[in-house]
Order: structure tokens, then sequence, then C-alpha cells
């Protein structure tokens, strides 16, 4: 049936069949179609892991890793990666968040995830949120609006469940010095580098090695598949330059989305948080409250910019580097004493402290945005440039459906060619779906699929490209194959020189290090005439500054020391390979731990922190709950 479907994508048949289902879900509704065919995969704590969530989630997955991989996910790597379970895990997880959150009674409002969903740049058309590029963008993803919007919904859900349980999570100074010293402390390190490369000239190469290397590893040569096209081409931009829109049409548009252009009144605020830990005592609570109405009183005195006494003050770490900035916001966006304050104030007002779950803030308004609907000359080119779109998509469509009905009728390209004189028709080389030629260079991966999938002579369903529709056919079909030793004896050299020489190097650099932790590096250098590097003062922040080491070979740097200088096997980074040894260790300055670092320093601790504690409640929440898998993966 799909295969039958694939090849009439076009016809006026399979029109009438997909109408009819359109049909049945705008008279019976998708939820109760839905419910009438699918089961159940797991339930948490009583509710439903649907069978086509799943295999919905599982399908991205796999494409996801698909593409990582070239096109195919290797079968050993696919059993591995165990990709059902991981999916299954991240579903339960997802559940168990929203449980979560709604026993915190904390929601989500659809203008929540309207609002993130319009702010998202790449939705965005000369700044403008752009329904077309959101579609479109949505069906690259291959999802559905719905199914995107429970994404975003799923993450403000997370973000502020998060932001309850780290409300009290707090990095003391002493911890912060702690984390800039063992960043910040430098060490002078010496090494001796044994590179592959200089090894090739010891390997010895014959014919009978090479055939024996070619033997095993024979897949590294295979090719692969091929294909060649003939097509017709349907152009996007021959059609757009034909189509106009009317005045008339685009304030008919216009009226009749009146919706889609109002704008709720918006807030821009900023502030200064205190920080109150969860069940904190009164006398706790008593001294965040004064310190909080000392930095009021220094900002209402207007000596210092409200900006400036954020950075200075402020415990939100993230808005804090901002000035306390917390950009516009509408109603329901933020914790409620907190909202009811911003939208009682007047522009340029400082007031406070207002007291949150959080903590206390003080806040100052520069900003108010009152509700309207944007006129219709500020949305008129977007509109335009939307209906142009819509109406070159329908045109695009019903002529390449029209002239793939009549190719099907006529019996192939070649007869439609003969039919219509004028037609055109394009072929190409062979090809890979890794070199596909220019106009399917930037087209989407199933396209490839769709045409690589044809037999030979087969012809396409319509199919679409950057800059339009096509209509293709298989001209020549080449199997992925594994040449003859001798069409590949240069690769086969390449190849064995390489493996051979990594092999001797190995062996050598670990014969020079057991040498150097004896004798030293210095004598193990002389002996056997090697350049001794020196590194350098560096230090685990500034990796990059160890004058000719690879960065990963200079952070095992600092698992050396004094008493141990050289390490006792060579630290290997591609083809290369390092032999270190200690040279002189320097503590860190602490006069470079300004305010600013400190800052940065307690976001990057603050992270580390609240991950690993969301990771420690998800496992608990884990044991916690009734976790039934009602099906086999």
């Amino acid at each position: 049936m799909l295969d039958v479907i694939r090849r009439n994508a076009g016809s006026w048949i399979l029109k009438i069949i997909l109408g009819a289902i359109v049909v049945v879900f705008v008279f019976w509704g998708i939820g109760s179609f839905r419910s009438k065919r699918l089961s159940v995969v797991a339930k948490v704590n009583g509710e439903d892991i649907l069978v086509e969530e799943f295999q919905s989630a599982y399908a991205k997955t796999i494409e996801r890793y698909s593409k990582m991989f070239g096109g195919s996910i290797p079968e050993d790597v696919l059993k591995q990666l165990n990709i059902k379970q991981v999916v299954l895990d991240d579903l339960i997880n997802r559940l168990l968040v929203r449980q979560a959150a709604s026993k915190a009674g904390i929601r989500v409002t659809d203008e929540e995830v309207r609002r993130v969903i319009l702010g998202l740049p790449s939705f965005r058309r000369n700044g403008m949120f752009d329904k077309r590029v959101y579609e479109l963008a949505l069906r690259e993803a291959r999802l559905t609006p719905i199914q995107f919007e429970d994404m975003i919904r799923q993450q403000l859900y997370s973000d502020k469940l998060k932001g309850v349980m780290f409300s009290g999570l707090i990095v003391p100074e002493e911890e912060v010095k702690e984390y800039f010293s063992f960043e910040n402390e430098e060490i002078n390190v010496q090494f001796i580098k044994i590179s592959s490369d200089d090894c090739k000239e010891d390997v010895e190469v014959s014919d009978d090695e090479l055939k024996s290397f070619y033997e095993a590893n024979k897949e590294r040569y295979k090719t692969k598949p091929m294909i060649s096209i003939r097509y017709m081409q349907f152009s996007r931009d021959d059609v757009l330059k034909q189509v106009t829109v009317s005045e008339d049409a685009m304030k008919s548009y216009y009226d009749s989305h009146l919706k889609d252009y109002e704008l709720k009144e918006r807030r821009k605020a900023r502030h200064i948080l205190i920080r109150v830990p969860e069940g904190a005592d009164n006398a706790t609570v008593n001294e965040r409250l004064k310190k909080a109405k000392v930095i009021l009183k220094e900002a209402q005195g207007g000596e210092k910019d409200f900006s400036e006494l954020a950075r200075q003050y402020s415990e939100d770490t993230v808005s804090a580097e901002a000035g306390g900035d917390l950009g516009f916001f509408t109603r329901g966006m933020m914790v409620k004493p907190f909202e009811d304050k911003v939208f009682s104030m007047k522009e340029g007002e400082i007031a406070g402290p207002v007291r949150t779950r959080f903590g206390f803030h003080i806040i100052k308004l520069d900003k108010i945005e009152p509700a309207r609907t944007k006129v219709f000359d500020e949305v008129k080119a977007d509109i335009e440039k939307s209906l142009k779109d819509a109406k070159a998509t329908d045109i695009l469509w019903d002529t390449a459906n029209k002239a793939y009905d009549e190719v099907i009728a006529l019996g192939g390209l070649d007869a439609y060619k003969k039919a219509y004189q004028d037609t055109r028709l394009y072929e190409t080389p062979l090809f890979t779906k890794d070199e596909p030629p220019l106009m399917l260079k930037t087209a989407k991966r199933d396209v490839l699929d769709a045409l690589f999938a044809l037999d030979k002579g087969e012809l396409s369903s319509l199919l679409e490209v950057p800059d339009g529709i096509i209509i293709a056919e298989a001209t020549e079909k080449m199997p992925p194959y594994i040449p003859e030793f001798n069409d590949v004896k240069d690769k086969v050299i390449k190849g064995y020189v390489a493996r051979k020489s990594f092999e001797i190097c190995s062996d050598k650099a670990k014969k020079l290090a057991k040498e150097a932790s004896k004798k030293g590096i210095n004598e193990v250098a002389k002996e056997n005439d090697i350049l001794l590097e020196e590194t350098g003062f560096f230090s685990r922040s500034k990796l990059t500054m160890a004058n000719g080491l690879p960065k990963f070979a200079a952070k095992e740097a600092f698992s050396l020391y004094e008493d141990e200088p050289v390490s006792n096997e060579p630290v290997r980074s591609g083809n290369d390979f390092y032999i270190l040894s200690f040279k002189e260790r320097r503590e860190a300055d602490l006069s470079g731990l300004d305010e600013a670092k400190k800052k940065e320093i307690r976001r990057k601790i603050f992270s580390a922190k609240s991950s690993s504690l969301f990771k420690d409640w998800m496992q608990l929440e884990r044991q916690r709950a009734r976790i039934e898998v009602l099906r086999k993966l």
C-alpha cells in the first residue's frame, strides 16, 4: 500500500483518498481516533505513555543518530546504544517532571508557550515572527505544531521546577576560592614528542603483507551506492515572478487574522535578588531583608546606576551580568508577587523589597508598552510575502501534479517530452548520497533516500528540492562493491603504512617512557637525539598556553607532581605520542579573583551543583514512582 502511494503521490486518485482521511479527522477528531487504536507502552504513577508517543520519539532518535553515522547506524553500535531503552527512560523522566511540577502547583500557560515560540530567533525574518518559516522548520524536523508546543511546554515545566528546587542552593565564598585556585595553579612541563609520521620510514612493505592487510580490511575499500537520474523540474522562483497579491487580499487577510497581530501589555524591568534559603529561620530572613532594604535605599538615592548595583549585589547570577535586566514580559510569565508589584508601578520607579519563594527583590521598572494591535502598514510586507509564498506553492504543486498525472498516462518522461516539446529534461552523472549534484546539495535527506530507493527505469513521486519540485527517473544504478586489490593498491599501501607506523611509534614511545621514568627525560632525549621541549607555565583554565602540547596532553600533565615527575605511559593525541615530565608548579594568584570572576565561577559551580542535584532527584523519583512497562521493547 505504501509503495502504491509513493508511486502515485501526485495523482488525483490519491488526492481523493487523502481527502477522505482528512474528512474523517475533521468530523471525528484526532483524539478520539487515537484513543480507539493506540495501546500503552508504559504507565508512570497510573499515567499512560502511548505506543505512538514512544514510536515517534524512537524514530526521531534513530534519525538523529543516522545522520551522525552518515546515513545508517552500524548494527553493533545500535545494540550498544540500546536506543529503545534510552527513549523510554527519557519519556518516563519527562512524565515524572510534569507530575512533580503539578504537585508543586507549577503551571505553564498557553501564553507562555506562545511567547517562547514567538521569541525564538530561528522563526524570525526581518526581526519578526514568520509563520511560514515556523511551519517549514517544523516540517523539516518532522514535527507537528502540537508536538513542538508540547516540547516547549515540557521545557518550561522543567525550568520552573528546577527554579523551585534550586532556590536555596548557594555557593560559599570559600568554594569559589578553591575553584579559582584549582583552575589557575600553573605548571611548567618538559616533553618529547614521537610522531607516527617519523616512523613511516621504518615500515617495510611487501606484496604478501599488503594482500593480507587488504583481505583483513576489505570493507574499508567498499564503494558507496551510486545512481544517475533524468528529471523534469518545476521552479519555485519562476512561479514567484508571476505571482501578484492585491491590496484587498492583503487587507482581507489582515482583518481576518487580527488576533495574530495583538500585542499584550509588556513591561521591562530589572531586579536585584537577595536570596533566602528554603526553610530559613526568622533570624536569617530578617538579616536578608535588612540587606535588601539597605540596597533599596542606595538604589532610590540615585548615586549609582541600578544596573551597576545589580552587578554588585544581585544573587541572581544570570541576570546580574546584564545589570539585572529581565527583558520584556507579560502577565503570567513571572511569579505572582513579583508580577503584581511590577504591573502596579510607574516607568522609572524603584520599589521593594518584594518577597517571593526565591528571596527579596528590589525592582526597577524601565519601560511600559501598552497593549495594542499592529496596524496594517506594519505587517503589510510580511502578509504580502506570506500570501505570495502560499499562492506560489499552490500553483507549483498544482502544475507539478497535473504534469505528473500526464507523465504516468503517457508512459514516462521521454513520452511526455515528445508530447510537449518545450519540456526540458536534465540528466546527472552517477553520484552518491554524500556527493549529490548541485540541485540536490541542500535537499532534505528523505529526497535522496527516495531517489536511491528507485530501481533502474522507475519513476519517482513528486520530490521537493530547494528550488521547487522534480519528477525523476533512475537511469542507472551501481550497487556498492569491493574493488579488486590492484584497483585500490595505492589506498591499501597508504592504510598499511599508517597502521604499521602507528604500531612502531606506539612501541617506541612506551619504551622511551619507561626509560625516562628511570633515567629522567633529559638523559633519554640526549641518548636518542630527540628534541626536548618545554611548555612554559600554563593553567587548567588556559590549556592552550602549553606551548607544543595539545589540550588533552596538557590536561594529563596535571596528574604529575614533584615526587613522580615522569609519566609512566606516553600520552596519545591522534597519531602522536608525548612523554611528559613535571618541572615546576606555581600557586594561583588570588589577586585575579575580582567580583566579575567570582560571579562567573559561582554560575559554573551553581550549574554543576544543580545538574547533580537534579540527577539525584530524578533517580530518587524513579525509585519512588510506580513504573510499569507493559510492552516488550
